[in-house]
């Protein structure tokens, strides 16, 4: 039998990269949050759990729901929300919040966009893999050419689970037709990447595009990034 080394061994073992969206396939946009928190007058340091939760997910938190489509962004999401602010002093207009995520402008990141494409030429199995609300889909669909870039792509809203829940990996691997250990799930959330890993998968936490991309071109042992 041939002898490999423990690198050869673990290059060999991926067949399939899994790509979080937001702040993966697209930069964070981090302002726009900052922008929705001083319209809402609610307390920039914790903003974002009131509005969003935590990473687990949690069944009386209406985003975490519209996540899931089981909620739409509608006048029951905004009285469900309004009793989330109301401790806050503060008020939830959803006037301004639904065209804030059905009309947000994403910037996708070329780097990302480019180590998809190398993995694609090689012969990897690729999913496109994001928490999202259905209001939002547009959005990603008019930032990156998902349905060129990917073979799967999972959408929480649509399959009703989100990550970091394990059921949601599994799906994902099934869709790809790859087990779960032959998976690389790159994500720029640590609960996410930890959820890939509970689940079997390698997990990859998102740091600079470029140093991200150069970790997946090792773990696929692919060859160093082509020149511009």
């Amino acid at each position: 039998m041939k002898d490999v080394n423990s690198k050869d061994k673990s290059a060999l073992s991926l067949e399939a990269a899994i790509f979080d969206y937001g702040g993966v396939m697209s930069f964070s946009p981090l302002w726009r949050v900052q922008l929705l928190a001083d319209a809402m007058k609610v307390p920039k340091e914790i903003f974002a759990k009131i509005i969003f939760g935590g990473s687990q997910s949690e069944q009386d938190n209406p985003w975490h729901e519209a996540e899931c489509g089981r909620q739409p962004l509608d006048s029951t999401f905004a009285k469900q929300m309004q009793h989330r602010l109301t401790p806050y002093g503060a008020t939830f207009d959803l006037d301004f919040f639904l065209p804030w995520v059905a009309e947000a402008e994403n910037e996708p990141d070329p780097a990302m966009i480019s180590i998809v494409d190398e993995l694609r030429k090689a012969g990897y199995r690729l999913a496109l893999l994001t928490n999202a609300v259905r209001e939002f889909r547009p959005v990603i669909e008019n930032t990156i050419p998902i349905y060129d870039l990917f073979d799967v792509i999972v959408d929480s809203s649509e399959v009703g689970m989100r990550k970091p829940d394990r059921e949601i990996y599994d799906l994902t691997s099934q869709e790809l037709g790859v087990e779960n250990s032959r998976c690389l799930m790159i994500d720029d959330l640590i609960a996410n990447v930890e959820g890939a890993e509970n689940a079997g998968m390698k997990g990859l936490l998102f740091t600079t595009s470029e140093q991200t991309a150069s970790e997946i071109r090792s773990s696929f042992e692919l060859s160093s990034a082509p020149e511009k």
